[in-house]
């Protein structure tokens, strides 16, 4: 799959691996009663998980009853390789982008208690949905960027980048030490409190923006359908 950016860019990627950070905001890992992580969680979604677009389909998976949302920042690396030690963000990021980071919470809650892996229930297809990038140049500092979810016209999720416990900077230097990091990597940054439920025919709408929300760089919607 080949990853589109909104505006003009001579850039072009290739899907590569799809990195997530997980428990990354701390009122997140609060309300799931998670313990505030020391060091970076990462987990990583299958690429038949990805789907990319301005407006994208949610397939409602057959295998739940309790599938959530997480909004998140989503960030483009341009490669790196191992052992990253320190970087300038421009020469590891191409693009930003918002995505959903799908879980199918029952599935996820009752492989934890039998001390399981819980791939499945954030690997099904679609569970990794993301929108189209803007290029790192264009973009404003990484500090000032933010974003926000709605669920059928009701504000669920808003976040800026300064609430995150590991910024890109730890994370991708985290990574690299035990991954080739390569361009085309995906890194979802965590989720803020306010995740939720969906159901069938629900409208989701992201935005990315600065701390005025009112300056938006991108959108992104989505649709929650039966399963086909």
């Amino acid at each position: 799959m080949q990853l589109i950016f909104d505006g003009y860019s001579e850039e072009e990627y290739e899907v590569g691996t799809v990195f997530c950070a997980g428990r990354n905001y701390v009122e997140h890992a609060e309300e799931l009663g998670n313990e505030v992580p020391q060091d970076p969680i990462v987990f990583v979604k299958p690429q038949n998980a990805l789907r990319h677009g301005s407006y994208n389909i949610i397939e409602y998976p057959p295998a739940t009853t309790d599938l959530h949302f997480e909004g998140e920042l989503v960030i483009l690396l341009r490669g790196g390789g191992r052992n990253i030690k320190a970087y300038g963000p421009a020469d590891v990021i191409a693009g930003y982008a918002v995505g959903l980071d799908l879980t199918m919470r029952d599935v996820q809650t009752e492989a934890k208690r039998k001390g399981l892996p819980w791939t499945m229930s954030k690997g099904f297809d679609g569970a990794a949905q993301v929108s189209h990038f803007i290029p790192f140049e264009s973009a404003p500092p990484f500090e000032e960027i933010c974003f926000s979810l709605w669920v059928n016209e009701e504000l669920r999720q808003r976040a800026s980048t300064n609430q995150m416990i590991f910024s890109p900077e730890m994370l991708v230097p985290y990574i690299s030490r035990f991954c080739s990091v390569r361009a085309g990597d995906l890194l979802f940054t965590g989720t803020p409190k306010g995740t939720g439920p969906l159901q069938v025919d629900d409208k989701i709408v992201m935005q990315l923006h600065t701390s005025n929300p009112n300056e938006v760089l991108l959108d992104f919607h989505a649709q929650v359908t039966e399963w086909q």
